[in-house]
């Protein structure tokens, strides 16, 4: 469990720590639009199928994501380095103006994210495609917001 979301730890695919269990909506983390509910059920949905059509995947290869400045928690909280992409979930701990999301592999920026407002209330997500994710050469992704 996260302590942050008060929810499960996941993976990019929704799938759990226990073998076979995928999870998703608030039984991970507060959501604020049915559309985010919706979009991460049909995920875990066609993960649980792949999982019973093909088996596990691998659990050791994977990258954790961190909550820099500005960030209270993200979803998922690892990522496989072989996922095609991973969108990523966060809310912010205050209200941002002309920032920017920047992702981060130690000391080296993978992506950046230009946003005009930014509220706790409020979810954001970001994608980072498989592209990117190969140039990451720890396995620890920072998310953190920069202010203009």
């Amino acid at each position: 469990m996260d302590s942050r979301t008060n929810g499960s730890v996941v993976f990019e695919n929704m799938e759990t720590s226990v073998d076979g269990i995928f999870a998703c909506g608030n039984v991970v983390h507060v959501h604020d639009l049915v559309d985010f509910v919706t979009a991460e059920s049909q995920k875990a949905g066609k993960a649980a199928a792949d999982y019973v059509l093909n088996g596990e995947k691998s659990r050791t290869d994977y990258i954790s994501l961190s909550n820099g400045n500005g960030i209270g928690y993200t979803v998922p909280q690892k990522i496989r380095k072989d996922a095609e992409e991973a969108e990523i979930f966060f809310r912010v701990r205050q209200i941002f103006k002309n920032s920017a999301i920047v992702v981060t592999d130690g000391d080296n920026q993978i992506a950046k994210f230009r946003r005009e407002h930014l509220a706790p209330g409020e979810m954001e997500k970001i994608k980072i495609p498989n592209a990117l994710m190969k140039r990451i050469v720890s396995n620890k992704l920072t998310v953190s917001v920069e202010e203009a």
